[in-house]
């Protein structure tokens, strides 16, 4: 079994830059992966970086339409450029011009929904917060690394009747060669990729952010009620997440896995 994609997020909630590989650093987390968050104005100070719920920030689940837009962020320049379709909406410094996006995304949430700065006033406008090796605004207070396989992925798409995407399920590690399922066989076990060690820790429970289109966020599938047909579990489960258990290293696309 291999790695077959690889991706990580650098804004919370918001679209995936795929790789060849990925760099594990000294915290035990993916360079650039939830490295910025969007959070709501009254969720604290800017420099509080705390962990906090996916409730604090923009999020799939409640915000779909940022699916919409599409990331692209130089982690040597450090330019941020954030597009609507093809409208460009930001194309800023992320440490010089952070003002400059907030403002731009805030606009962009409360143009497309109205009503958000009508009930909830005291959010806005966002606080873009993050940008250090040790940030991270992961759904979980230990951060992590997330995996599922191709096979799984068909095997849903079977189940549900419909096709979804892996983006829905914003996994950073893809793998391929095994069957359906099967990693939640690994659950309590420890995997080896690239001298690299992980426990499996536990699966991924899923929420209302896998009923959005990553293409053009709308709610078109009701994914999180189909999977309640067919799973024992509740809320239904897809992925599986990694612990490191030494850190610094890389991931790439190829690379071999190994259950210990």
């Amino acid at each position: 079994m291999k790695i077959s994609q690889l991706y990580k997020y650098p804004i919370k909630s918001l679209t995936p830059l795929k790789s060849e590989s990925l760099v594990l650093n000294s915290n035990g987390y993916i360079d650039g992966d939830r490295l910025f968050g969007f959070r709501f104005q009254n969720a604290g100070a800017r420099d509080n970086y705390e962990w906090q719920r996916k409730t604090s920030f923009a999020a799939l689940m409640h915000m779909p339409q940022i699916a919409r837009l599409k990331v692209d962020f130089d982690e040597t320049s450090r330019n941020l450029i954030i597009k609507n379709t093809d409208e460009i909406i930001v194309d800023a410094n992320i440490d010089l011009e952070r003002t400059i996006i907030e403002e731009k995304f805030t606009d962009f949430v409360l143009q497309s929904d109205k009503d958000l700065i009508k009930k909830f006033p005291e959010r806005f406008p966002f606080m873009l917060i993050g940008g250090e090796s040790h940030a991270h605004f992961h759904d979980g207070a230990q951060g992590g690394v997330t995996l599922h396989s191709q096979e799984s992925l068909d095997e849903l798409n079977n189940q549900l009747g419909y096709q979804v995407e892996h983006a829905r399920f914003r996994s950073n590690i893809i793998i391929q060669g095994v069957k359906p399922w099967e990693e939640f066989d690994w659950i309590g076990k420890n995997i080896t990729i690239n001298n690299l060690n992980f426990t499996v820790e536990k699966p991924v429970t899923r929420c209302l952010a896998i009923n959005c289109n990553p293409s053009d966020g709308t709610r078109d599938k009701n994914v999180l009620k189909s999977m309640l047909d067919f799973q024992d579990v509740k809320p239904p489960e897809f992925s599986v997440k990694l612990i490191p258990l030494n850190t610094e290293g890389q991931l790439s696309v190829g690379d071999s896995v190994y259950i210990n």
